[in-house]
């Protein structure tokens, strides 16, 4: 039979929602966040060897003509300077990937030029045939359904919209599940913590009989900018990846010298992807929706990240406030025990999402010891909608020209899991927006390495969606972040930062002058903060008190952009004269930079640069040797404000740079 019945074939499995809905037009949501166009890249040299699941047999040679139809078999066959060219189409595997490429000789893993391939850790038949898949459940709530089949001892699971990759929540208990309500009530009788409230469309996952519950209801909430569920409400006439808890779609375990190329990974459960003592693995064009975690990596490096996203799981119509976790001690785990009592705490929806990108230390006790990743890139990637975003530890890690958007929490975490791992860690000439907190750190990690953030631009004028709506406030409460946050300050210390020519467009809360970069620092430490842009969007901030360690801070312009702001009296002057400062600020100033564009309405596209005219221009003052830029200009020249020197043209972040100036406050 030809192929190109097969590929015909492969259309409808790739979108069974085109029976339902144009293609362009998803039956559920809009989609946020489109797959990449399908990659063209010419096939190499080779040699070339093949694995098509609708025509290939395990029993064959692999070759164009007789291709293999399992990735996971392919996966054994592969030597040093192999290529492995998936056909197109959905791939339900946990592939495993323990290869050894050569240094001159990589295998790579790719999809054929003008083909989709999706590795897909979800249960097929809800993807594939959703009208056999479900059936009404009267005993429930109005458009609940039940799976048809049983799905014993799975723990839990993870959805979201086949058509559109829009995000489903999970439910701890089904009476949020069927609940008509959608604000967050306190319950009067002090039982339940909070009356039982629908969070939007969502599963839930019987652990007794092994059913999958889904509810895919209309949402009515009032907050202006912020989108309802309005698609289809039977999941009979909807795609939908469901997957395990434990599904893991892409295992690389000690695998070294391997690329993968121009695919598509989802459902995932706690692990979309995990990398493991990879040596040498690169990522080009490839595209993760996450579970809990989208790639977890441990003890890997080289490893290279170009022209890539991941996607979490935090869908448009969630609130921070459901998805926080109430009830965690040693002695109550929602949901295998009732509430607490007294404190009748609980949780409501799944953190579907915990984190995008996260890195790991190691344990002493380890056999297979190798202690942190190091020698990473990340470049012209996109990481968005997570509770956290991305965790960045180890050693040489470069992460650039990246696409940081709508965190709940911390959009980059900076300290490392493990004591004395971090250093010469660069992150330069990012677009940071919609985040809480843009950069965070914990103080289990440091002092001795050193870790540099500079030429990056941090949008907060959308905010998050904080706390659900409530009588009171049924628009919700938005919340509009800050620059720097460090979790505790009685423990080893965070390492050393250095903050320079960044600019910020931030909130002001308690402390947050210069966006809270000078705060939680350690006697054994060092703080770098110069020549960085902070724009206050609501009022001044009140002045910094430092304490007495090794901070240096000067060359800074600020300024507060409200309409009605006023300047304290001796603003900088408190700061020069605060009882820890060392000749602080004794070059920055506070003044309008003089952006080429600026508002601070959400929608509002801005544009980063200055004027001539501005005063930022020429105002900085010199970086010590030790700190990287390479817009550094020559020497005994001032250098300019902010994160892009006068003449200098905004760089275009995110894959291939297609995310250009100018910025909305508003994504996607």
């Amino acid at each position: 039979m030809c192929r190109s019945f097969f590929a015909a074939i492969v259309l409808l499995a790739l979108s069974p929602a085109t029976m339902h809905a144009q293609p362009d037009k998803p039956a559920s949501h809009p989609t946020l966040r489109p797959l990449p166009e399908v990659a063209n890249r010419a096939l190499g040299k080779g040699p070339n060897l093949f694995v098509d699941l609708l025509s290939g047999k395990d029993e064959a040679d692999g070759s164009a003509k007789a291709p293999w139809r399992t990735i996971n078999h392919a996966m054994k066959q592969l030597k040093a300077g192999d290529t492995l060219v998936l056909r197109g189409g959905v791939y339900r595997e946990n592939v495993y990937c323990a290869i050894a490429g050569k240094k001159d000789a990589p295998i790579t893993i790719r999809a054929y030029p003008g083909e989709r391939v999706i590795l897909d850790g979800g249960i097929a038949e809800f993807f594939d045939e959703p009208a056999k898949a479900w059936a009404p459940y009267p005993q429930g709530a109005p458009d609940e359904y039940r799976s048809v089949k049983s799905y014993k001892n799975i723990r839990d699971v993870l959805g979201l919209f086949g058509d559109s990759h829009v995000a489903l929540q999970t439910y701890w208990h089904t009476m949020d599940l069927r609940a008509k309500n959608e604000l967050w009530i306190d319950d009067p009788d002090k039982k339940l913590m909070v009356l039982p409230m629908y969070c939007g469309p969502g599963l839930w996952y019987d652990r007794d009989g092994g059913h999958i519950h889904c509810r895919l209801a209309h949402t009515n909430l009032k907050t202006p900018g912020l989108a309802n569920y309005r698609g289809t409400t039977d999941p009979r006439k909807l795609p939908l990846v469901i997957a395990p808890f434990k599904s893991v779609p892409l295992f690389v375990d000690m695998a070294k010298h391997v690329r993968f190329q121009d695919l598509v990974i989802r459902g995932g459960g706690h692990d979309a992807v995990v990398l493991q003592m990879g040596i040498d693995i690169e990522f080009d064009n490839v595209t993760i929706f996450a579970g809990t975690y989208g790639l977890r990596s441990r003890s890997t490096g080289p490893f290279k990240m170009t022209h890539s996203a991941i996607h979490g799981m935090i869908p448009p119509w969630a609130w921070r406030s459901e998805n926080g976790l109430y009830t965690y001690s040693p002695r109550s785990y929602d949901p295998f025990l009732p509430p607490a009592k007294p404190a009748n705490e609980r949780n409501i929806c799944r953190l579907n999402t915990h984190a995008l990108l996260v890195t790991e230390g190691s344990y002493e006790f380890e056999v297979f010891h190798y202690p942190y990743n190091h020698d990473w890139e990340i470049a012209n990637c996109e990481f968005t909608d997570g509770h956290d975003g991305v965790y960045l530890s180890g050693r040489a890690i470069k992460f650039h020209h990246n696409l940081v958007d709508r965190m709940q929490d911390d959009g980059i975490y900076l300290s490392s899991p493990s004591h004395y791992f971090n250093d010469d860690i660069h992150i330069h000439h990012n677009l940071l927006r919609d985040i809480f907190t843009t950069f965070a750190c914990n103080n289990t990690g440091g002092p001795r390495g050193d870790i540099f953030v500079y030429r990056n631009i941090v949008d907060q004028r959308q905010g998050v969606p904080f706390s659900r709506p409530d009588p009171k406030k049924p628009e919700g409460g938005m919340l509009r972040g800050h620059g720097f946050l460090a979790h505790g300050n009685d423990l080893i210390g965070i390492e050393n930062l250095h903050f320079y020519h960044n600019t910020f467009i931030t909130e002001t809360w308690s402390g947050s002058y210069a966006g809270r970069t000078w705060t939680v620092t350690n006697e054994r430490t060092k703080r770098r903060i110069f020549n960085n842009l902070f724009v206050y969007m609501n009022r001044y901030p009140d002045p910094a008190n430092p304490e007495p360690h090794d901070i240096l801070m000067d060359g800074n312009l600020h300024w507060c952009a409200a309409k009605d702001a006023k300047l304290p009296m001796g603003f900088l002057e408190k700061v020069r004269g605060a009882k820890g400062s060392k000749a602080w600020e004794a070059n920055s100033f506070v003044a309008d930079p003089r952006f080429t564009a600026f508002d601070l309405a959400v929608d509002a596209k801005n544009d980063y640069r200055l004027q001539k005219e501005s005063p930022a221009v020429g105002k900085g003052v010199a970086l010590p040797k030790e700190l990287s830029d390479p817009q550094r200009p020559a020497k005994d020249v001032r250098p300019d404000i902010g994160a892009v020197p006068l003449g200098n043209e905004v760089p275009a972040v995110g894959r291939h740079g297609r995310t250009k100036s100018p910025f909305a406050g508003k994504g996607p």
